[in-house]
């Protein structure tokens, strides 16, 4: 999100997790490799990972989709395009939350699909703001994005909110698009619910492989459809992609077979660096508890230091510490989004300047003899 990182800045713009790939995934994929499996596959990716992607599916939301409504994506972000451009167009719309991923926008946005946006509520019953959802819908937008655990707030939705919003789309002869990209990193355990559960009729869902199984760079995802777009997914996926990488696939493919117990690890994981993040940023930190919020981030509120978040983001990175603008995912250009993606010892000094240099631009302008001027950047200094 940042751009280029200089050598020793610590780098939290990035939602890309530092565990490594799994030594199985390393295997598999060069095993792959080295026997020749380099080709095409099937334009829908292989059955065999489709079929498994439906079990993966049947067994975080107790829907099992029907093998034809399984396609294999280049990465979540695939899945999301293709979601977006089969449901939507330039005569009806879409509603996207506000804080959210920017991909949703930009893509509608260069499609001349008209967006329009809801508030991102909080975890639980409050996830979605239903009335401004409802705006949008009576606007002719047909499909609604959700997204949870939430980037880049965390927040988590309850099953109830989900069935409520199935509910409403499906009064206004809408659709969902649920980008699930964090189910399976819910720091209070378990993976977050899906509308899948409530509304496979008019949910698509969009996962990734990526951030679970540290496999951002091999890019593949998987898209879920209602059956009535199979016809409109498959054509748009097989002429804009053509297939999957093949290494990928059956990589994948193990990574299903053989690490189920990978999402709750990284959710100890990040649950933990979230818990040590708030010690840490003291006020600065979100109200939310880290129990009710999953995947990667911090969502900091920076409106009290008087500057904007591209100001904040200038400062911090002076101190050698790289975040994202809250520019970048909202329309309110009061925050910074922190990823808790770097090794604990490079995370507690990134946050501890972090914590410093809020307190400094709240304080106001600091006399010059300020010994946070004499302090060496972060770049300077051992990890």
């Amino acid at each position: 999100m940042a751009g280029a990182v200089a050598d020793g800045e610590i780098d939290l713009s990035i939602g890309e997790p530092d565990q490594a790939l799994p030594d199985i995934l390393v295997e598999t994929a060069v095993r792959s490799l080295r026997t020749g499996r380099t080709g095409y596959t099937p334009k829908l990716g292989l059955p065999e990972l489709r079929e498994l992607v439906a079990d993966d599916v049947a067994t975080s939301t107790g829907h099992r989709p029907a093998t034809d409504d399984v396609v294999i994506t280049v990465g979540g972000t695939g899945a999301v395009a293709v979601a977006l451009a089969a449901a939507s167009s330039p005569a009806t719309g879409i509603v996207v939350p506000d804080p959210a991923w920017p991909n949703y926008r930009i893509l509608a946005t260069r499609l001349g699909i008209p967006v329009h946006s809801y508030p991102q509520g909080g975890s639980g019953a409050g996830f979605a703001d239903l009335a401004r959802i409802e705006d949008g819908l009576r606007a002719g937008a047909r499909l609604v994005v959700v997204n949870s655990p939430a980037n880049p707030t965390g927040a988590v939705a309850s099953g109830d909110a989900l069935r409520s919003l199935v509910d409403l789309v499906r009064r206004h002869d809408a659709y969902l698009l649920s980008d699930e990209a964090y189910e399976s990193i819910v720091y209070a355990g378990g993976r977050a619910p899906s509308p899948l559960s409530h509304g496979p009729d008019v949910t698509f869902c969009a996962r990734t492989f990526s951030k679970t199984y540290s496999m951002t760079g091999l890019r593949v995802g998987a898209l879920i459809s209602p059956p009535r777009f199979r016809g409109d997914v498959a054509a748009l996926h097989g002429t804009v992609a053509g297939c999957a990488p093949i290494t990928a696939q059956v990589t994948a493919m193990e990574a299903l077979r053989s690490l189920s117990g990978r999402g709750s690890e990284l959710a100890a994981i990040y649950r933990e660096r979230h818990r040590s993040a708030v010690d840490v940023l003291g006020p600065w930190a979100p109200s939310a508890t880290t129990d009710e919020l999953g995947g990667f981030y911090l969502w900091l509120d920076v409106r009290s230091t008087g500057h904007t978040s591209d100001e904040v983001c200038d400062a911090l990175r002076a101190r050698g510490v790289v975040v994202s603008s809250g520019r970048v995912y909202s329309g309110m250009d009061v925050f910074v989004r922190l990823a808790l993606t770097a090794p604990d010892a490079r995370l507690g000094q990134a946050l501890r300047t972090i914590r410093a240099e809020l307190d400094r631009l709240a304080a106001g302008p600091p006399p010059l003899d300020d010994p946070l001027y004499s302090q060496p950047k972060i770049a300077g200094t051992a990890p």
